[in-house]
């Protein structure tokens, strides 16, 4: 390359650099917008992988309602209604079926994913009820099976 063909050259770059304008910070308002507009996103993704992985088989192996005071009132209204109480006991303690309110499980480890597949599954003397509560429903059953418990913290699996 010649002198005059890399002064031009060099002309051409500064005057590139001195023609892009400086980057501002935006203005406090637009922050938060960008900052909640972020949020909201994350949010909405959230519980859209959620939904996918319950409908996709994937559900997740903790209860997602484990101490929301909302979802545990939802879980015992679900109690009542479909007469868990008939065979638990109205506050879990037992009676026909076993207790829930303590770490003594008769049917399989008592964590939060091998209650979720009893109550849909069933298992013994207790029905599937699948066709009866969705999964939301049924992890909202075991937050409330969860508050009842009256067992030795040290030996809670959820």
């Amino acid at each position: 390359m010649r002198p005059e063909e890399r002064k031009q050259k060099a002309k051409a770059v500064v005057s590139c650099q001195l023609s892009v304008p400086s980057t501002q910070h935006p203005a406090p308002s637009t922050q938060r917008r960008v900052w909640i507009l972020t949020f909201v996103l994350y949010l909405l993704l959230e519980v859209f992988n959620a939904t996918w992985a319950q409908q996709n088989g994937s559900a997740p192996k903790k209860n997602p309602y484990t101490g929301n005071a909302a979802a545990i009132a939802e879980g015992q209204a679900l109690y009542k209604k479909m007469n868990c109480y008939g065979c638990h006991g109205m506050q879990g303690g037992g009676g026909m079926g076993p207790s829930l309110i303590d770490e003594t499980w008769k049917a399989g480890d008592g964590s939060d994913l091998n209650l979720l597949d009893q109550i849909q599954n069933g298992k013994g003397q207790m029905p599937p009820y699948k066709t009866m509560v969705n999964d939301d429903q049924a992890w909202k059953l075991i937050a409330f099976i969860r508050s009842l418990y009256k067992g030795d913290p040290k030996k809670v699996k959820w």
